[in-house]
């Protein structure tokens, strides 16, 4: 298995135990079964293409930054999920759900980035 698709199979288990943990936690965050997938694989694409995109414009040295960034890039990966993925199989309703739901997304993200540490090889 290659470093990318090692890196894409380690975000998508990540985005699959944190989103089904936010929607068991949260009774205003829905998400059934058939569009679970669909959602994990759309999250994990955006995540993966946007990652890139922050991690190449934010000095890696600017800790506060890259926290930030995270979580802004959390919030709108997750919104973005909302808007594709119909009503009925994918929403989160409330500002306390969107910020707890971001929140458990955000931190499997970083555990998943500390895992997932070293960048795939340019060819």
């Amino acid at each position: 298995m290659t470093a990318v698709w090692k890196s894409i199979a380690i975000s998508a288990a990540a985005n699959t135990a944190s989103l089904a943990f936010a929607a068991w936690v949260f009774d205003r965050f829905n998400i059934t079964i058939g569009w679970f997938v669909v959602a994990v694989l759309l999250f994990t694409a955006l995540t993966v293409a946007l990652r890139g995109v922050v991690v190449s414009t934010v000095n890696r040295y600017a800790r506060g930054y890259t926290i930030v960034g995270g979580l802004v890039l959390t919030a709108l990966v997750l919104l973005l999920t909302e808007v594709v993925v119909p009503e009925d199989g994918f929403s989160v309703h409330g500002w306390g759900t969107w910020i707890g739901v971001t929140l458990i997304v955000w931190a499997a993200g970083v555990a998943f980035g500390e895992v997932d540490s070293a960048a795939p090889v340019k060819r």
